[in-house]
């Protein structure tokens, strides 16, 4: 959220290195055959996506699922899909992997054969189970995680979701739920006022969002399977500005304005009981706990009035460090899943760039570049990717980028009215 959720105004607003994903397939001393992408990071990395190719099907079913497939596996962003022949594939040395399938009419197999470069026999062939009625997209998803452990040797999001802010012209704005792939659209929030910033619980279970009226400003807890919100209440004066969430479940931390002051709290669902986490005179927002429960990353303007930077408070030894000095306007901090970086937005030369910064070395990286606002950051499960909202057009909508920069993929294809924002990925 911009700080103060707006309260104050928004302020007015390549090669330089390579990554190379190695197409040479490394055997691991393991012991099994597995053949894995080797790849490294240079400053300001640009991806050369690895060729896939996949045999061309006409069987309905198998067409589905490649298609899912080919859905999933693309906002990874290291892979191109082509369609090919065994053949065209045996007689191009571009197209590093071949994925063919089988599942033949009244099976409940799915037979997978995949093939590499330099390699007489298939490197893998695997055999998944499929259940009766079962949905072929969920099994185009488990494919595609499957293939990214394979590849990359690490876990798949295929069955991850996005939570957003969708706002059409002129009308109010809903929480939607979006499947990784972007192909699922689901509406999320169904009270009567505008519906923003969500958060997700640790376990995914639970999301947490304000609802504005005209009369006031709440805070709603959802499941995330259930359309049911519970209010949240607080005492007389104290108007909510958002919300993120312990790690226990039990409890949030949210910002609270009183008297024109906002401070960062703790709130136990089960009581109400608030507890002030800071006691500064300066504006606090967007607290974020980190994935072992120890730190709280938040923003304050403590050192320069309305000059918003990113701090982060220890809760073992009650230290508070500031952790960005350069741009007059840093916001809206999250954890990378391991603990080990941050992402937030930093406004440079009058637009808002998205920055990750590594808590061991002290280092910032720009990730997104362009003349255009890149906002509201968000991690995947897997650490590898990152999620946020940008206006390269008419309206604002969520894209997919590397967690080591490069370009950018579109993660919905929804209509051009419709603004998309503060993005957040289930854990």
């Amino acid at each position: 959220m911009k700080f103060i959720n707006d309260v104050y105004p928004k302020i007015s607003r390549i090669r330089a290195g390579l990554v190379f994903l190695l197409y040479g397939i490394i055997l691991l001393s393991s012991g099994s055959n597995i053949f894995a992408i080797d790849y490294f990071e240079i400053t300001n990395p640009k991806f050369i996506p690895v060729k896939v190719g996949l045999a061309k099907e006409n069987n309905p079913k198998e067409v589905l699922l490649l298609n899912v497939f080919k859905e999933n596996l693309e906002k990874v962003l290291y892979f191109q899909l082509i369609l090919a022949t065994k053949e065209e594939f045996e007689q191009s040395e571009k197209i590093v992997y071949y994925l063919d399938l089988e599942l033949k009419s009244g099976s409940k197999q799915l037979r997978t054969t995949l093939r590499t470069q330099g390699e007489k026999y298939p490197v893998s062939q695997e055999t998944f189970a499929l259940v009766e009625d079962q949905d072929l997209r969920k099994l185009g998803r488990k494919l595609a995680d499957w293939f990214v452990e394979y590849t990359l040797e690490f876990k798949g999001v295929s069955s991850s979701r996005i939570a957003y802010t969708a706002q059409k012209t002129n009308r109010r704005k809903n929480i939607m739920l979006s499947s990784y792939d972007g192909t699922e659209q689901k509406r999320f929030s169904y009270n009567l006022g505008s519906n923003n910033l969500p958060s997700w619980s640790f376990d995914s279970n639970n999301i947490i969002y304000t609802t504005f009226t005209r009369s006031s400003v709440q805070l709603a807890i959802q499941p995330a399977k259930r359309h049911r919100a519970k209010i949240l209440s607080f005492p007389s004066g104290f108007q909510p500005l958002g919300a993120s969430w312990h790690l226990d479940g039990e409890s949030i931390l949210l910002t609270l304005m009183k008297q024109g002051n906002s401070d960062i709290y703790s709130y136990h669902l089960a009581d109400a009981k608030l507890e002030r986490i800071f006691a500064w005179k300066s504006l606090e927002t967007s607290p974020q706990m980190s994935p072992d429960g120890q730190k709280i990353a938040f923003v304050s303007d403590s050192a320069r009035p309305r000059s918003p930077q990113i701090y982060i408070h220890n809760l073992n030894n009650h230290k508070t460090e500031r952790i960005t000095f350069r741009g007059s306007y840093n916001s809206s901090p999250k954890w990378s899943p391991d603990g080990s970086q941050l992402i937030y937005e930093r406004q440079k030369k009058g637009f808002f760039q998205i920055y990750k910064y590594t808590l061991l070395t002290r280092r910032h990286l720009q990730l997104t570049f362009g003349r255009f606002d890149s906002e509201k950051p968000d991690w995947a499960p897997n650490g590898k990717q990152i999620v946020f909202s940008a206006k390269r057009k008419k309206a604002p909508k969520l894209y997919y980028i590397s967690s080591f920069g490069g370009r950018a993929i579109r993660v919905t294809t929804t209509p051009s009215d419709i603004a998309e924002t503060n993005p957040v990925w289930s854990k």
